[in-house]
């Protein structure tokens, strides 16, 4: 079993050549076995000499006394062999609740964000199996989840590596009582009423039952359609810096033209690869969701703006020729506390902003409004040309010529200050705030955008009277933010 994971490591080249790789570790006989290999192999005089390990275990709190077993049993085990750990916690059944997901999605999204957290950018080591591989297919198979689905885990995805993917579960029990392993029971795991322990207890026996090899012809199916799903995989690379125009952390602003020119597969196979990595891994998409994306893109919206919700807390925001998905996470309370950053929203993009309910969006009007509104500019016809640009609290015109590329927003900070439309000296914001009737509760989350280190607009209530649109404005950019409710 050491050679075979061995062998999948190297074809794979699943280990850097020095650094940490985080070990996601339950407690249980996989992931145990799959720390003790990789003890083995990673460390000074060992096979792999410059790779270190750092154990993570999330307590999910769960299963109350035998939770807090797990999490100790792994500390104990991590401490016996000279490894540092990380042991996290989060109520997932709250956070399944107020994301409205069910227990082992929300456990699998809270999961990957912690081993994340801890990880920094390292590679993260899962211990899926070659049996784990079978019942994903199957549950795949049953939500029908396209090709893409068929292909099951991947050996390595991103920064999740699988040493393991290539041996069966038989295999690991009896590497795990060789070597005196002893793992902790999770109770979960025979309860029927999660599909996945449906699949394994009820569905696989009864297919078995019809094909002694079911396991073996599944993973044989996978590895035929994972060759066609690498050649379109190549093509969606090869089309995907035409369309993209701007890819953040929580938001991909793509060109709704370049999309549309594409063929219907590549658009739907790009929206999928957008859509799984803003979903840790794993698109929430299903058919109906792309034909609903697919009207917002093929109608004509004549500027206005559309906004789509979808699984998973995405949104779809369509402006003009752009359109944005980002996902909203206002809900979701870090395990661990980060300094918060300021938002960066190139032009054109659109950023979900950290803290707030609200996405922000900047776009460049086209040409042929442009040349319009220019007209109207240079008569000094301000009735025309607010008829041209409609503005609100959420939606302003500023002159593109007097801020940078791209454009940093935050809330406030005290002392914050802009110097109003029309106003000759700049005041805090403050007492903007004030002097406009602005709920207290409020005042922490209203969105400040900021250009060359200068409040631009204090949205909802003000632009600078440096940015504003005058006779020789040549670039007009529309900033805009949009509240997104959570379904």
């Amino acid at each position: 079993m050491l050679a075979i994971v061995i062998s999948t490591i190297e074809y794979y080249h699943l280990l850097p050549e020095s650094g940490t790789i985080v070990v996601a570790v339950s407690g249980g006989a996989d992931s145990l076995c799959l720390l003790h290999i990789l003890h083995r192999l990673c460390g000074t005089e060992k096979r792999y000499p410059h790779v270190g390990l750092h154990v993570a275990h999330l307590n999910h709190q769960l299963r109350g006394a035998e939770s807090e077993r797990d999490a100790t049993h792994v500390r104990q085990i991590a401490h016996a062999w000279g490894l540092p750990v990380t042991i996290g916690t989060v109520d997932v059944a709250q956070f399944a609740r107020s994301e409205h997901l069910s227990l082992e999605e929300a456990a699998r999204i809270a999961r990957y964000r912690f081993l994340r957290e801890v990880a920094q950018g390292q590679p993260i080591a899962v211990a899926h199996h070659a049996d784990d591989q079978v019942e994903t297919l199957l549950l795949h198979l049953l939500r029908g989840g396209g090709l893409a689905s068929m292909v099951g885990m991947q050996p390595r995805r991103g920064d999740i590596i699988r040493p393991l993917l290539a041996v069966y579960r038989s295999d690991i029990l009896a590497y795990g009582q060789q070597h005196s392993i002893v793992p902790v029971e999770d109770s979960s795991n025979a309860d029927t009423h999660f599909l996945r322990n449906r699949v394994r207890h009820e569905l696989l026996p009864v297919l078995e039952s019809m094909n002694p090899a079911i396991r073996a012809t599944l993973l044989r199916n996978a590895e035929v359609v994972s060759m066609d799903m690498q050649y379109i995989e190549t093509q969606v690379d090869a089309i995907e810096a035409d369309v993209l125009l701007t890819r953040q952390d929580s938001s991909f602003t793509l060109s709704v033209p370049a999309l549309l020119a594409l063929p219907h597969s590549l658009q739907r196979h790009l929206l999928r690869r957008i859509t799984a990595h803003l979903c840790s891994g794993q698109s929430p998409l299903e058919p109906r969701h792309y034909t609903l994306i697919e009207q917002i893109l093929q109608h004509d919206n004549h500027g206005e703006q559309q906004m789509l919700h979808l699984p998973a807390q995405l949104c779809l925001l369509r402006t003009l020729n752009t359109v944005c998905i980002s996902r909203m996470e206002e809900e979701y309370v870090p395990i661990f506390s980060a300094s918060p950053e300021d938002n960066v929203l190139p032009i054109p993009g659109c950023v979900a902003l950290n803290g707030t309910r609200w996405l922000a969006t900047a776009e460049e009007i086209a040409v042929e409004m442009t040349q319009q509104v220019l007209s109207a500019l240079a008569r000094e016809d301000w009735a025309e040309v607010w008829r041209l640009l409609p503005s609100n609290r959420h939606t302003v015109y500023i002159d593109g010529a007097t801020i940078e590329a791209v454009v940093t927003i935050r809330t406030r900070h005290p002392g914050d200050r802009i110097q109003p439309l029309g106003m000759a000296h700049e005041k805090k914001v403050q007492d903007i705030l004030v002097d406009n009737h602005i709920a207290r509760a409020e005042r922490g989350s209203m969105p400040l955008f900021f250009s060359a280190g200068h409040c631009i607009w204090l949205a909802g209530l003000c632009i600078a009277d440096s940015v504003r649109l005058t006779r020789t404005t040549q670039r007009i950019v529309r900033l805009s933010i949009t509240p997104s409710a959570i379904i």
